[in-house]
């Protein structure tokens, strides 16, 4: 985030009324990065807000330091073989490189765009036998590509990209500035910058930039606006919507499938805890604490089914080990008190118990009476002495046969320990429809009504009799309880699983819900702001790039009335405002491939050369084809406006730009590039074609060691083409300065390309008086109308005369034309 941007945003929050708002703290969140922004939704961590201060300025980038080209040499690239430099001058201005189709010049323009970049455009999505002869077929064994550049306030830099294997892809680039060691290209920061203010057009660029899609003109334009960040943001807030909107669209197809499931589980068996998951996922309404604590193992109610089974099957068995042992012990218990029977320590032990009962008698009632015979003071105070001394002496006699009958009926208190109530869950479980709960009732309760039994060896026997039953009605009893209880487990604990993976995304998914519609308010506002911010930005671009389209569309009907950037994401376009006669059109359906070429050049010299960008050249390849003479010329003088302040390097085959440079008096530099046998390409200065002719005839004219007969032939020809050279000259200054349109006048001068019917325009203004050449030239000089006889016969037969005196009169002849009015 800059400080800018923060400060745009704050004072546009405010100047909406929207700084108020909830949303806007998620706008703020934002601004500082997606971490940040994840921290406030997601744990309502404070945002981070950078102070206020008045913002200065439009927020545009610091103009950086201006690069220029100095030279661009190739070797063993394309159609270049041996080492060839191009010089340029560093700073504004106008070069031409032009040659014909084959000549290497497109090699210097490619080389310069691989070399900064490590692509080129003219490769792009075509068939590798494009790239796959990248490699000079003269010099293949060492290719190079190498740029001097100047950096403003910096110094010379060398930029070079070579290979050590036949792979494009493995070219390793360096930069080396004087005096520092080389360094990987990247060091010189511009890789963000070659792609924002590409600095090459190439012909195949400019005739697939509006081909390729609104998008990427949307994105070659919008690039450099200098809204990076604004666009990063717009990406922040539309990635955490989606994601806070994938993570609740998840978590409720996550119920639902929970849902389903429980459906489908009801069907097959009731289970309180399947209505209660039912219930808890109501939409909505997720009761994710439910949920929690059944998953748990809580919320099952003490009088539920499962609770019924849990206990059932929690029942212990029959201890029928420890039954065995109290039998045995009755048993014993009950035959040695039998042992007694019928002995004095019997009758001793039942004399004593009666004589007890009399006591007891006594002592309750007070009286004198016996109970059992009437008599009257039988029962005296006398007697109740000697009767306790009596009882006393026969419990000392009876003392053996008491002991076994305490010892009975304290094994008879032991074996109704194993004689418990039946459990009350035998009676709440009846509606579980066990099939083993009604036999082990009646069971149960046939044992408990042995606590009944006093008698030592029927208790015995009655517990021998019935534990073996009890024992395999209440395992059965137990062990149904366990499998149903194991069966609605095996069918819960699957569902459990799965509610207790989806809680944590639930609770995920609730926290976001409640920040998706701040998120939509404050996406919503920042596409508006942006949408502004990017107008204001783009409207100076655009504005130049009509001005470019006006001086390009020179007698074309087809008028542009305004370039803008509409939408974002996958909708984002550049709308063109055109129209035909005044009647609104569609661009790419009603220009020319030249029209359109040229509305390409003018949306991409603005971009090209804003002050942003650090490359102060532009490099373009071929941009004259499929354009008319007409806009030729104005593509000539908007090239002349863009090297007032740019260093404009054209690569061009044709020879109407050069013309029109000429004829407008454009300062502008002309190279021309030869390509010769095994690749070698010759690089020099080139005049105007007058020029160039006598300076290419009076070359040969003074070769040594040229055979007479031929130099007579040739010099004549280059005489005669400066001839014709120059009466083009005279007719296009002309007509094209009386307003007649250019493609009318190469239309006659290509009509009328012999040398008297050039004359006859030069001279007359008319091409039909070829017959009054002659005498006129003659007048204009003397001697005139030789020369050009010789010029025209020396193409045919050798010239017999002096060819340096030859070539001095053709140059006076074409002074002579040059100044006709």
């Amino acid at each position: 985030m800059t400080s800018t941007l923060a400060e745009r945003v704050i004072n546009r929050l405010t100047a909406t009324g929207a700084a108020t708002e909830t949303w806007s703290l998620v706008v703020l969140a934002a601004l500082e990065g997606h971490k940040q922004l994840d921290s406030y939704l997601d744990d309502g961590l404070k945002v981070a807000v950078p102070p206020v201060t008045p913002s200065q300025g439009n927020g545009t980038k610091p103009e950086p330091p201006g690069v220029y080209l100095a030279s661009i040499t190739v070797e063993g690239f394309r159609g270049v073989g041996p080492s060839t430099t191009l010089q340029l001058r560093p700073g504004p201005g106008l070069t031409l490189v032009v040659g014909r189709n084959g000549s290497g010049k497109s090699s210097f323009a490619e080389g310069l765009e691989f070399l900064l970049t490590g692509h080129n455009y003219r490769w792009e999505k075509r068939p590798k036998v494009w790239e796959g002869g990248w490699k000079n077929l003269h010099r293949p064994a060492k290719t190079m590509l190498k740029a001097d550049l100047v950096v403003e306030g910096r110094g010379p830099v060398m930029v070079s990209r070579s290979w050590a294997t036949d792979d494009i892809a493995a070219g390793v680039a360096t930069a080396q500035r004087s005096g520092q060691p080389a360094a990987p290209l990247e060091s010189l920061g511009w890789k963000e910058a070659l792609v924002a203010f590409r600095p090459f057009l190439s012909y195949n660029e400019l005739g697939s930039l509006l081909d390729e899609g609104p998008s990427r003109l949307y994105d070659a334009l919008s690039g450099v606006l200098g809204l990076e960040d604004v666009s990063d943001v717009q990406t922040i807030l539309a990635s955490a919507r989606k994601e806070r909107q994938r993570r609740v669209d998840e978590a409720k197809q996550g119920a639902q499938a929970l849902k389903d499931t429980v459906a489908r589980l009801v069907l097959q068996k009731k289970d309180e805890r399947l209505a209660t998951v039912e219930q808890a996922l109501k939409p909505r309404n997720w009761n994710l604490e439910v949920l929690e604590t059944l998953v748990r193992g809580g919320q099952v109610r003490p009088d539920s089914d499962l609770a019924l089974l849990q206990r059932l099957a929690s029942l212990p068995p029959v201890d029928t080990a420890g039954i065995a042992t109290v039998v045995g012990r009755l048993r014993a218990a009950e035959r040695e008190s039998a042992g007694f029977a019928g002995t004095n320590a019997e009758r001793s032990r039942e004399r004593a118990r009666l004589l007890q009962l009399a006591v007891a008698f006594h002592e309750k009632h007070d009286g004198a009476q016996c109970p059992v015979c009437g008599t009257e003071n039988a029962l005296a105070e006398s007697w109740l002495a000697a009767t306790r001394r009596e009882i006393k002496a026969l419990e000392q006699e009876a003392s053996a046969c008491l002991a076994a009958e305490a010892s009975r009926q304290a094994r008879v208190r032991e074996a109704q320990k194993f004689l418990p109530p039946a459990p009350t869950v035998l009676a709440e479980a009846a509606s579980l429809g066990l099939k083993s709960l009604a036999e082990a009732r009646k069971v149960w309760a046939k044992w408990t009504a042995l606590r009944d039994v006093q008698e030592a060896g029927g208790l015995g026997d009655g517990l021998e009799s019935h534990a073996s039953e009890l024992a395999r009605v209440l395992g059965a009893l137990i062990e149904e309880a366990e499998a149903e209880a194991k069966r609605r487990e095996d069918v819960w604990a699957p569902l459990a699983i799965a509610i207790a993976e989806w809680l944590p995304k639930a609770r995920v998914a609730r926290r976001a819900a409640t920040t998706i519609d701040d998120l939509k308010q404050a996406e919503s506002w920042w596409k508006d702001a942006s949408a502004a911010w990017r107008d204001e930005r783009f409207t100076p671009i655009a504005d130049r790039a009509m001005a470019v389209w006006k001086r390009l569309r020179l007698q074309s009907n087809v008028d542009l009335g305004g370039i803008g950037l509409e939408g974002t994401a996958q909708r984002r376009r550049v709308s063109l405002d055109v129209t035909v006669d005044g009647a609104p059109a569609e661009a790419l359906g009603v220009m020319s491939q030249g029209e359109l070429h040229g509305l390409a050049l003018s949306l991409f010299l603005p971009r090209a050369t804003l002050p942003e960008s650090p490359f102060r050249f532009i490099a373009i390849d071929d941009p004259v084809q499929s354009m008319d003479p007409a806009r030729v010329e104005g593509l000539a003088r908007v090239l002349a406006d863009a090297a007032a302040a740019r260093q404009v390097i054209v690569f061009t085959h044709d020879d109407r730009l050069p013309e029109s440079v000429r004829r407008l008096g454009i300062q502008a530099c002309v190279i021309e590039v030869a390509r010769r046998a095994h690749s070698v390409v010759e690089l020099r200065p080139r005049m105007d074609p007058v020029r160039g002719h006598l300076d290419d005839a009076r070359a040969v004219a003074m070769t040594p060691g040229l055979p007479p007969e031929i130099s007579a032939r040739i010099v004549p020809g280059f005489c005669r083409l400066a001839i014709e050279a120059a009466s083009m000259a005279v007719v296009r200054r002309r007509r094209l300065g009386r307003g007649e349109p250019h493609d009318q006048v190469e239309e006659l001068l290509e009509s009328n390309g012999k040398t008297h019917p050039l004359l006859a325009l030069a001279l007359f203004d008319d091409e039909k008086r070829t017959a009054d050449v002659l005498a006129r030239l003659e007048k204009i000089a003397r001697g005139a109308a030789d020369t050009l006889q010789a010029c025209k016969s020396g193409s045919h037969q050798a010239h017999a005369g002096d060819l340096v005196d030859l070539v001095d009169a053709a140059r006076r002849l074409t002074d002579q034309l040059v100044g006709q009015k």
